[in-house]
């Protein structure tokens, strides 16, 4: 409870000190960036620290923390001096209500998560010994680049910055390592739900301001609609879940089951839809078994050349990601993206006639707006890098729809060529800068991800889709298609059809473009046979027997399961139509659509999103995995965002604005599949949490389960803890087990940790070489001169014995019985004893 509070108290203070700042740099949103401070003073904060720490400026301790804290108090000072503490003052007494409702927001989300985490507060298993390993290693890092903790002599080549902020509250605070772990990820979760719920309230106080004809400065009073109604941005982003919980008990209640005459439940339906284990009989006992939540998270199937399963697909969405507890990126990551949206909202709002320029770019732009643009937009590349492209595009496509829409700022009506090409310039400046001030990042960096892949033979069907976002597209349909009979017309929609019908066979050019490119490696076998290689590589990862046959079945299955592109067709055709200039009776130049500037930002949501959607439908990125696993992933999720808070505006405003037989239609279509969406989350929480009955007791240590399951290996991790910097030498084993336990738990590096999470993130193995070979030679051999030559190459300072290594060694047939004790305790001072765990010291 002590650090929930300091938490609560150091972020909410943060964000008391930024709000100057934002105050001044965000004057197009009528909340002035209050709902986004706190995320911004974190963002600056963090930026500060790890900037300067790997400069050499600053050390990764208390007093470097408190220097770069020292330059946000600078630009909040900055931000009062254009803003006398007056107007401030005068904001704060005209939005009492908003501040209540933001505060209430932030405290209850935040209090909400950590007591759920605090019923399974357990780091095991998935990627959280990962995640602990790297916030305990920044800890304990003397400066910047921290230490990797699975590779002992290097520093972490991840995307790490959304550990390094979590870090920050935690010394701060003096939290541990495995309470920062679970406080961290129910911060991010009250930071991100903030954020949904301001742009949601900038969105709709900046309509109602303009329904009743008043500026964006005016000083009347918030309307309790907008700031009750803004809640629903959060309900629809982190609680609205997909449709896997409703077809989960249709399963267990036997739905479309039926017995054949051999007794076994068989149905033809389920197996059509072919859903890993939603494809297989009910259970017969619990019907929640243990994970049954999990396949809710694995909903699109991949089938390759063969019609065979390529296995589940990665389609997180954030309801599931806070139920799992994973503080991955993408978690870390979105209260940034959300601050990424404000700031292109703010662009969107705010005309501006100061003109920058950059390496002969010219940009209606102030440096400030570019400058902090750059910085949160860049973040998002060191957050977790696929999210950087995407936001540089919201930002960009606000801009340009401002310059597009606005009747003051002195631009032209833009074709589409201008429209083009103000994207690229803008998209350019901001990718090359953004990569720019967050280059020490890049520098270190490398990764498994590739170049793109052409998808030919990966298909989504319509059912996966309409499963995964139906509570988004419901909503999203029928407002594009309510939008377009009111201020829509033929001309918009003629647009929009051949633009979205232009966009899909550039897509399916590109994708053909690339399997042409690949079928000729062949043609350079006798020259270089690894191209050849590569080109069969590529055919035997879709089992198809040639590349004519490849095409076929691709285009074949594009025909026969059209669902996925008829829906995302219908939207982009609507959403384009609405976008579409028009040309008015009394006037030759084109001017806006009589849909509202803050519809048109919505639309931009969707667009996005939608474009995020359809591209893994032609092409997908390379990895080790060979398939469409990650890049669904990476694109699904950031989908989740965008289109949340546009169903949650589309439904306001539906409501608001339907009459009759249309309105009921409407409502009764989205309380069903909100109804049917929730069913995840009540019954998730409930099996996650065993019905809110701990295995232990209510805590938010995270490692507190080791006192009864194996204190002995919880005092070595406390002791390896505190105890002066070393390289730990320990078993190693596979990714998702316990091995590399004692760099997890103390910061400590170890020679090797999880080695497939190491080859992931380093792109291959010639950084980790022979260390598996060399560890299990330090354990085994009974040759001393052999075993210290291995301890001198790595640095060597701790050896633990304890159960995961003779478990891996000692308890196998790779070494002999009795070889440990004896051979480290004649060269070896033990520095810790407890029970079956000994570490022992080298060098002292």
């Amino acid at each position: 409870m002590l650090s929930f509070i300091l938490w609560y108290l150091i972020i909410s203070l943060l964000g008391l000190i930024a709000f100057p700042f934002a105050f001044r740099m965000l004057p197009g949103l009528t909340d002035r960036g209050y709902t986004l401070s706190r995320a911004l003073g974190l963002l600056i904060w963090g930026y500060s620290f790890w900037l300067l720490g790997s400069l050499g400026v600053l050390g990764n301790d208390l007093g470097g923390q408190f220097f770069a804290l020292g330059i946000v108090i600078a630009l909040s000072w900055w931000g009062l001096r254009q803003h006398n503490l007056n107007e401030i003052q005068h904001w704060f007494r005209q939005n009492v209500k908003l501040i209540f409702t933001v505060e209430l927001l932030f405290f209850v989300s935040f209090g909400v998560l950590a007591f759920i985490r605090s019923a399974n507060p357990e780091i095991l298993g998935t990627e959280k010994p990962m995640e602990l390993a790297f916030i305990n290693s920044i800890l304990r890092s003397p400066g910047m680049p921290p230490n990797d903790p699975w590779l002992s002599g290097y520093s972490i080549s991840y995307y790490y910055f959304g550990y390094i902020l979590v870090a920050l509250i935690a010394r701060l605070a003096g939290t541990s390592g495995s309470v920062t772990f679970n406080l961290g990820i129910s911060l991010v979760f009250s930071l991100a739900a903030l954020g949904a719920y301001g742009i949601l309230y900038n969105l709709l106080r900046r309509k109602s301001l303009a329904d009743r004809g008043q500026h964006e400065n005016s000083q009347s009073r918030n309307p309790q609609s907008a700031i009750r109604n803004s809640l629903l941005a959060p309900f629809f982003v982190f609680i609205v879940s997909n449709l896997g919980g409703f077809l989960h008990i249709l399963r267990i209640w036997g739905v479309f089951w039926e017995e054949n005459e051999a007794g076994e439940k068989v149905s033809k339906i389920w197996s059509w839809l072919d859903m890993g284990r939603y494809a297989t009989p009910p259970p017969s006992g619990d019907p929640f078994p243990h994970w049954w939540w999990w396949q809710a998270s694995r909903i699109i199937q991949d089938f390759d050349y063969n019609g065979v399963n390529k296995g589940d697909i990665i389609d997180e969405f954030p309801f599931f990601s806070f139920l799992l507890g994973d503080l991955h990126p993408h978690i870390l990551a979105m209260p940034f993206a959300f601050l990424a949206i404000g700031l292109a909202l703010n662009v969107f709002f705010r005309p501006q006639a100061e003109q920058i320029r950059w390496l002969g770019l010219r940009f209606n732009l102030d440096w400030p707006t570019f400058g902090l643009a750059v910085v949160a937009l860049g973040s998002l590349g060191f957050f977790n890098t696929w999210d950087f492209p995407f936001y540089v595009a919201i930002f960009a496509g606000a801009y340009v729809l401002r310059n597009m829409f606005s009747n003051n700022d002195g631009f032209a009506p833009l074709s589409l060529g201008q429209i083009l090409w103000q994207l690229i310039q803008l998209g350019f400046a901001l990718g090359v800068t953004g990569v720019i001030a967050y280059l020490p990042f890049y520098v270190a960096f490398q990764s498994q991800a590739g170049g793109p892949l052409p998808n030919i033979i990966y298909v989504t069907r319509g059912i996966y889709t309409w499963i995964h976002f139906a509570p988004f597209l419901v909503p999203i349909l029928i407002f594009l298609f309510f939008q377009w009979r009111t201020s829509g017309d033929r001309v918009g929609l003629r647009g929009g059809l051949r633009l979205t019908v232009g966009l899909i066979v550039s897509l399916l050019a590109i994708s053909l473009l690339l399997v042409l490119l690949i079928s000729f490696l062949n043609v350079f076998e006798g020259i270089n046979p690894e191209a050849a290689v590569a080109g069969n590589a590529f055919l035997g990862s879709v089992a198809a027997p040639g590349w004519p046959a490849l095409i076929g079945e691709g285009l074949k299955r594009r025909l026969t399961i059209p669902g996925t592109l008829l829906t995302l067709f219908a939207i982009l055709s609507l959403t384009f139509a609405l976008l579409w200039p028009r040309k008015s009776s009394s006037s030759q130049n084109s001017k806006p659509a009589t849909v509202s500037p803050t519809t048109h930002f919505i639309l931009l949501l969707i667009l996005i999103g939608t474009l995020l959607v359809l591209t893994p439908e032609f092409v997908f990125l390379r990895d080790l995995f060979g398939y469409r696993i990650n890049t669904i992933f990476k694109f699904y999720f950031q989908v989740w965002l965008l289109w949340g808070v546009a169903a949650a505006y589309g439904s306001i405003k539906l409501s608001q604005e339907l009459r009759g037989t249309g309105k009921i239609i409407f409502q009764f279509s989205l309380v069903l599949v909100l109804t049917l969406s929730l069913t995840y989350p009540v019954m998730g929480i409930w099996s996650k949490t065993s019905g809110f009955k701990p295995a232990n007791s209510f805590t938010l240590d995270g490692t507190a389960h080791l006192e009864l399951s194996n204190p002995d290996e919880k005092a070595a991790m406390e002791w390896l803890l505190n105890a002066p910097d070393g390289v730990v030498a320990e078993a190693i084993g596979g990714s998702y087990s316990s091995y590399g336990r004692m760099a997890v738990n103390s910061g400590q590096p170890t020679v090797l940790g999880w080695e497939f999470h190491e080859m992931q993130w380093r792109g291959g193995t010639t950084e980790m070489g022979s260390r598996k070979a060399d560890i299990e030679g330090l354990y085994c051999t009974s040759d001393w001169s052999l075993a210290e030559e291995i301890l001198r190459q790595y640095d060597i300072r701790y050896v633990v014995v304890g159960q995961m290594e003779r478990i891996a060694f000692e308890r196998g047939t790779t070494c002999p019985a009795g070889l440990f004790d004896g051979k480290f305790i004649r060269h070896l001072s033990p520095a810790f004893v407890q029970g079956e765990v000994t570490i022992y010291e080298y060098g002292k």
